[in-house]
């Protein structure tokens, strides 16, 4: 395991694909993991909370972004390995449609997206919209249980069985939600 870590000899123009930096090479390393048996990976690319400066930030961010995250998929898919791992980009929370007085934008839970790829989610499907100014859902709100139990789902996790936490109290992956059956197929 430890050689999917040295990724020197992958072929430069799938280095150049995903960009340099520390995000771009977690990206590599982790369809490497992939390609290993590595059942979970998680790869983060900090830096999102733009309570000042939000459009300069965000900017930064999505540049690092919008560069691995499409190599990442293109990897994945040209490995044979797309349809069966799934690939999430959540966050904890939106932010809010105005600036404030720093030009940054706060925390807002009551919206937001998520992506998800892969893992038998059909390419392509939008799920739910937000009003006009992004304040509210406006069609198919997910609650954060549903896309859970919609992550849950896609990994194989049988999300009604009830399991125990170590102190003995019952639950479910998702709590109460439901996978996103559309979502799939």
């Amino acid at each position: 395991l430890k050689s999917k870590f040295y990724i020197a000899d992958e072929p430069e123009e799938v280095k150049k694909a995903y960009g340099s930096g520390r995000f771009a090479e977690s990206c590599i390393i982790a369809r490497r993991l992939i390609e290993a048996g590595v059942a979970c990976v998680e790869v983060v690319l900090g830096g999102w909370d733009t309570h000042d400066d939000n459009a300069e930030r965000v900017a930064e961010r999505c540049a690092i972004l919008d560069r691995a995250l499409p190599a990442l998929l293109a990897d994945l898919e040209r490995h044979g390995l797309l349809a069966t791992t799934l690939v999430a980009l959540v966050s904890e929370f939106g932010r809010t449609p105005q600036y404030n007085q720093r030009d940054g934008r706060d925390h807002h839970p009551k919206c937001f997206s998520a992506l998800l790829a892969g893992g038998g989610v059909r390419g392509g499907t939008v799920h739910g919209a937000s009003d006009e100014d992004g304040v509210a859902p406006a069609r198919d709100p997910v609650e954060v249980p549903d896309l859970n139990a919609t992550i849950a789902h896609a990994l194989g996790c049988d999300t009604t069985q009830v399991v125990k936490a170590p102190d003995g109290r019952p639950f479910t992956v998702a709590d109460r939600g439901r996978p996103l059956a559309g979502l799939f197929g």
